[in-house]
């Protein structure tokens, strides 16, 4: 099940997970959604959506629960909202699994950023919304 969190305190264990004490910049732009399963968060992706722009900041799935469509479902809270038009993200350029989930929701590779992720490249991509 997908949550609009609000109290990002709820997903510590979560953030922490993912990376070492992550701590989202949260802002009257920021929506954070988190994918539950037997009241246990195992999932979440932090965007930042301004007017019909979307960006996706991060998204996580926890080991033991990827490859079961729960990041695409995530990804589609994102690229549901009606009024988001055009959505970016950035993603390394070696996480060949992420790319393919991508371009499966409609992301087309527009730029390489050099050295974006600590030294390695990452592919800007960009979904435009007709």
């Amino acid at each position: 099940m997908i949550e609009e969190i609000k109290d990002i305190s709820l997903l510590k264990d979560l953030f922490n997970e993912y990376k070492d004490n992550y701590d989202p910049i949260i802002n009257d732009y920021t929506k954070v959604y988190a994918y539950k399963i037997d009241n246990k968060y195992v999932s979440f992706i932090v965007g930042q959506i301004l007017y019909e722009n979307a960006e996706i900041i991060d998204i996580y799935v926890t080991p033991e629960y990827r490859r079961k469509g729960i990041a695409k479902k995530l990804m589609n809270t994102i690229i549901d909202n009606k009024d988001v038009k055009n959505i970016t993200l950035e993603v390394n350029i070696n996480n060949k699994n992420a790319i393919l989930m991508y371009n499966s929701l409609g992301f087309k590779e527009t730029t390489l950023r050099k050295g974006y992720y600590n030294g390695e490249d990452a592919f800007l991509m960009l979904k435009v919304k007709e």
